[in-house]
């Protein structure tokens, strides 16, 4: 699927009793529901909401003073079918969609009527399907999960969308794995906080995602984790990771092959780390090193990315770090809060200042109107640095930083759909990224991960344990 999926609750919490478990929890569901609620939001998501609540409407008051079980039922089974109806025309839509686009010459204008298809005329801001969705089907199962068709007072919501087409695209890759012939998952990335545990956590043993993550390498399925995370070195990545690190060294039924297929893509697209039990740095009690081996540059990074400039990736980030800098005065931002230079990287962080009255150091937070004017002037301020329009970068707020990045993560996929394998790359239909991170470029870093595969967009850890579940079980 084209990635049509996103993620953000206040957390004005300010009690000193809080712990750093619950305090990095509240900061997650502020990132998740924050999006989901009140950002900009998926406009293919917004127009389906809208197709939506004509039926809702139309029949959500007939029967708020109606006692008749009979009834009820007649008119809930109305809604159901014309919620189906409607959600099995946008399927011929996206299929129509992708016929469409698969007979345009690359390079040939779609922005003209005659270079469009009838869902880009409808929603103009479409991105691309790389596999066509049975969101009839995908309704039909959401609704007898939660009956969404038996509410009277509250309409189809966007994460009632969100959850319908996450459950489409899952439909679709059980679908492939069933068919002799068919386009069959090759590769799932993941982002890391949000998606596999929550924000600022790590993977501890007890985590549920690792048994999922294990199957799919027992599947022979490619895993990667496409992160924002930039270490240059395999150690901070191993201590983040550490419980599926152990459940790979324990496992008795992965090949050694297998758990060779698990990487980390680093800063977007600029490290790559592979698991191995023999050059990791995670030493044992047994004296064996699991854990990741950077690899060379010069073999997985993609071409186009090589060319770019030395000089216009260092002035893009000194730009970029200027720009911080007027910002964090402009905005009367405390000296406590940082701005952290790294060598592919440039950010401003959360700080900590010590409190006299409780006698120890307390967080200095940015307010989220900050995060959101620093992320958006970086962002336009880049676009218009002509040594920035030369490469690729991407500008997010990660919730409570905000972070600009030489890539992006459509790249570090593109990276490992190529790097698995180099003379049978792996395809975008063939492709899964799961993240929470899908808001308008500019504010998110997945949504770039749209361009290069199948998106699901979760809104919490729990939530990508479940849908993996449905994936691996189908």
């Amino acid at each position: 699927m084209e990635g049509n999926l996103k993620g953000e609750v206040d957390i004005h919490d300010t009690s000193c009793q809080r712990s750093k478990f619950q305090y990095n929890k509240m900061s997650s569901r502020y990132r998740v529901e924050y999006h989901l609620k009140s950002h900009r939001k998926d406009e293919f998501i917004d127009w389906i909401k809208g197709l939506l609540a004509a039926p809702f409407v139309l029949h959500a008051i007939s029967n708020v003073d109606q006692n008749d079980d009979n009834d009820d039922l007649a008119i809930t089974q109305r809604v159901k079918s014309q919620y189906a109806d409607i959600f099995k025309d946008i399927e011929y839509l996206i299929a129509n969609k992708i016929e469409f686009d698969s007979t345009l010459e690359v390079g040939e204008d779609r922005t003209s009527p005659l270079g469009q298809s009838r869902l880009n005329m409808l929603v103009p801001s479409i991105g691309t399907f790389f596999t066509e969705l049975p969101l009839e089907k995908a309704f039909l199962w959401e609704d007898d999960k939660k009956r969404i068709s038996a509410r009277r007072m509250v309409a189809p919501s966007f994460n009632d969308v969100r959850n319908i087409l996450n459950t489409a695209q899952i439909f679709h890759f059980i679908k492939q794995k069933k068919m002799p012939n068919g386009q069959k998952l090759r590769m799932v990335t993941f982002d890391g906080d949000v998606t596999l545990y929550e924000d600022g956590g790590s993977l501890y043993d007890t985590n549920p995602v690792i048994p999922c993550i294990l199957q799919l390498l027992a599947m022979d399925i490619h895993v990667g984790i496409v992160t924002a995370a930039g270490y240059d070195e395999a150690a901070s990545y191993e201590r983040r990771l550490k419980g599926l690190i152990n459940a790979l060294e324990k496992s008795e039924n992965l090949t050694k092959d297998q758990k060779h297929n698990l990487t980390i893509m680093g800063g977007e697209s600029n490290y790559l780390f592979r698991y191995s039990e023999e050059g990791g740095s995670n030493d044992d009690a047994d004296g064996t090193q699991s854990g990741f081996v950077p690899i060379e540059k010069e073999v997985w990074m993609l071409p186009h990315m090589q060319e770019w400039s030395k000089d216009d990736i260092q002035l893009t980030l000194d730009f970029a770090e200027r720009t911080l800098n007027g910002l964090k005065k402009r905005l009367n931002i405390p000296a406590e809060v940082p701005i952290i230079r790294k060598k592919r990287a440039v950010g401003i962080v959360p700080g900590r200042r010590f409190d006299e009255r409780l006698q120890t150091n307390v967080p200095v937070k940015l307010a989220r109107e900050q995060l959101e004017e620093i992320v958006l002037t970086l962002q336009n301020n880049l676009e218009g640095y002509t040594p920035s329009r030369r490469i690729q970068f991407s500008c997010f707020d990660g919730g409570s930083d905000v972070w600009c990045d030489i890539g992006g993560k459509n790249l570090g996929i593109m990276t490992l759909q190529k790097y698995y394998n180099p003379e049978n790359p792996i395809k975008p239909c063939e492709t899964l990224h799961v993240g929470d991170q899908f808001a308008p470029m500019g504010s998110a870093n997945d949504f770039k991960a749209r361009l290069a595969g199948c998106t699901l967009w979760i809104a919490s850890p729990q939530e990508t344990v479940d849908i993996l579940h449905r994936l691996i079980e189908g």
